[in-house]
């Protein structure tokens, strides 16, 4: 009896190992990576750039894009660069670099962080609208005139080096009168 229960449990083990095999080896074929996190000011606008590539075979055409944003109606996007960096179709091991959209953030649009999703779609033809990848960003909008290099420091650090040049000047001046 131990030896049927023992077949028994190593053909359920290699049963279920040959049902998720082919998942398990099954790659996404299209991969999108954007840099997801922009700060943008009121009134400003930001481009998002990213990576598409075809890791396996065969050939995908890239139809049309797909962007979600779950912010205010104030925030418009331009996804123009997209189809100008991006190729109708994408072949097997081909990767796509560039600009892939911008966000133009208006200047009423209330301060605060946003998440939207961006899709590309395709397939096998160049009808298909099936959904190849999708990866969500970020959108932070700050105030109008909010600089993100922070004017204070900047003037510091400038005003200190022109006193330690001034310094030095008036060392160098006090040396030669010595002398």
């Amino acid at each position: 009896m131990k030896t049927k229960f023992k077949q028994l449990l190593i053909a359920m083990t290699v049963l279920a190992v040959l049902v998720m095999l082919p998942a398990a080896v099954q790659a996404d074929p299209i991969t999108l990576t954007l840099d997801i996190t922009h700060t943008v000011a009121q009134g400003g606008s930001v481009t998002y750039n990213g990576t598409l590539s075809n890791g396996v075979t065969p050939a995908r055409f890239i139809n049309n894009v797909s962007l979600t944003f779950g912010g205010p109606a104030s925030v418009t996007f331009d996804v123009s660069a997209f189809f100008s960096t991006v190729p109708a179709e994408l072949n097997p091991g081909q990767t796509v670099t560039g600009a892939f959209f911008t966000a133009m953030a208006g200047i009423l649009t209330t301060p605060g962080t946003y998440i939207g999703s961006f899709s590309v779609l395709g397939g096998d033809n160049d009808t298909e609208e099936n959904l190849l990848a999708t990866q969500e960003f970020t959108l932070i909008v700050v105030p109008g005139g909010q600089d993100p290099i922070p004017e204070p420091a900047t003037m510091l650090l400038l005003g200190s080096g022109l006193a330690g040049a001034a310094a030095l000047r008036r060392r160098k001046r006090r040396q030669a009168e010595t002398s």
